[in-house]
C-alpha cells in the first residue's frame, strides 16, 4: 500500500504536540542529559506561576572560623555569630515558535508524520534552550571579569605575539581551570566545548568514549567528565587573528531548570486567504522555561518581558551571589 500524505489538520492534536515536543526536547537537550541542568521543583513552580520575577532563598556558609573552647569560668560568655540569609533573582523566558506548513511538508508525507513534526519542534526548543544556557555562561563571565576580578578564569589565551602549546587546550590547563574552584574543583562532573577544541582534545588521546545506559551511544568523556560539543560556544574574534576560545566545566545541577504549561501550549491556525488564495496552515508552539545558574542572580532589566540571548551575554544581567568555590562553573580560555 502506498504511503498516504496526510495535512497538518489531519493528525494535530494540541495536548499531543504540546507533550510529544516537550518529550523530545528533554531528551534532546545534551545539557539536561549531562546533567548540568536539573529539575528544581521550586522553579518549576516558580515557571507555572505567572510573573517574570521570583527569588530563591538561600543561607549564607557559616564561615571557617576557629570554634570556641570550653571553660568552666562562667562570666566567660562565647559570642554568638550571626546566620545569614540571601536570595537569587530568576527570571522566566516567555518563548514561541511557528511554522507554515509548507516548511513541514515533507514530514507531513511521512508514515508518522507526528513523531516526525513534534520531534523537529523539540529539537528546535531543546537548540534554543541550550544556547540560552550558553549566552548565560557567557554574561557570568563577563559578571566576574568585571566584579570578581576574574576567578572563575584560567585565561591561557593571547592577543599578540605566536600562540604556543601553552595558550592551547591541555590537560595541564584544564587542570588549572579546575583549581579555580579549590578543593571544590573535584564536584566538576562535564564540560562544554566549541568542536574545534574538542577536535584538539581528540589528537591529543584525550577523549574516552563510554555507552549510555542503553548501550546503543557512545558519550565523549574527559577524565570522566561528560563532554558537551557546541558551536553556538563561539570563539571571541575581537582580534581576529587570535580567536579566543571558552571551555566551561560543570557540576552537576550547575543550572536549575523549571518549565510552566502555557494555556495555548500549542495551536493551529487556518489562513486561507496567503498563496493568493491557495491557503496556509501555521502551528505556533509556545513555551515558558526557566534556567538558571545556581550561585547567580538576574540583576538586569530585559527591555521585553524576557531576556534575549544578547542580554543573557552582558554583564549587566547577572551578579554573583555565593561564594566562588560553591558556584557550579569554571572557565577556560585558550587559543587553537
Amino acid at each position: 500500500m502506498a504511503d498516504v500524505a496526510v495535512t497538518l489538520a489531519d493528525i494535530y492534536n494540541p495536548v499531543a504536540f504540546a507533550t510529544g515536543a516537550q518529550e523530545d526536547q528533554i531528551e534532546l537537550n545534551r545539557f539536561i542529559q549531562s546533567g548540568i541542568i536539573t529539575g528544581d521543583p521550586r522553579v518549576s513552580a516558580f515557571a507555572q506561576s505567572g510573573g517574570s520575577l521570583n527569588e530563591i532563598a538561600f543561607m549564607k556558609p557559616l564561615g571557617t572560623e576557629e570554634p570556641n573552647y570550653s571553660n568552666d569560668d562562667i562570666t566567660d560568655n562565647s559570642e554568638t555569630k550571626k546566620i545569614s540569609s540571601a536570595k537569587m533573582i530568576v527570571r522566566t523566558a516567555y518563548q514561541n515558535q511557528s511554522w507554515a506548513s509548507t516548511d513541514l511538508a515533507s514530514e507531513i508525507a511521512l508514515v508518522k508524520p507526528l513523531p516526525a513534526i513534534t520531534g523537529r519542534i523539540g529539537s528546535y526548543w531543546a537548540t534554543t534552550n541550550e544556547r540560552r544556557l550558553i549566552a548565560s555562561c557567557t554574561g557570568i563571565v563577563a559578571d566576574n571579569v568585571a566584579n570578581d576580578s576574574g576567578d572563575m578564569i584560567l585565561d591561557k589565551s593571547i592577543t599578540t605575539g605566536t600562540i604556543a602549546d601553552t595558550n592551547r587546550i591541555s590537560a595541564t590547563n584544564i587542570v588549572g581551570a579546575v583549581q579555580t574552584m579549590g578543593d571544590h574543583g573535584m564536584n566538576l562532573r562535564a564540560m562544554a566545548m566549541h568542536s574545534a577544541i574538542y577536535s584538539q582534545l581528540q589528537i591529543q588521546n584525550l577523549i574516552e568514549f563510554i555507552p549510555d545506559s542503553m548501550g546503543n551511544v557512545d558519550i565523549p568523556t574527559y577524565q570522566g567528565k561528560r563532554v558537551v560539543v557546541d558551536d553556538s560556544i563561539v570563539p571571541d574574534t575581537t582580534v581576529a587573528a587570535y580567536p579566543v576560545y571558552s571551555i566551561y566545566l560543570f557540576t552537576e545541577g550547575a543550572f536549575v531548570g523549571g518549565e510552566g504549561m502555557p494555556e495555548n501550549a500549542s495551536e493551529l491556525n487556518r489562513n486561507p486567504s496567503a498563496g493568493n488564495g491557495g491557503g496556509e496552515t501555521q502551528l505556533f508552539s509556545r513555551r515558558t522555561d526557566i534556567i538558571h545558574p545556581l550561585g547567580f542572580s538576574c540583576v538586569g532589566t530585559p527591555a521585553g518581558t524576557s531576556f534575549t540571548l544578547a542580554e543573557l551575554r552582558l554583564a549587566a544581567t547577572w551578579d554573583r551571589v555565593w561564594e566562588r568555590k560553591n558556584t557550579g562553573i569554571a572557565v577556560l580560555k585558550v587559543n587553537l
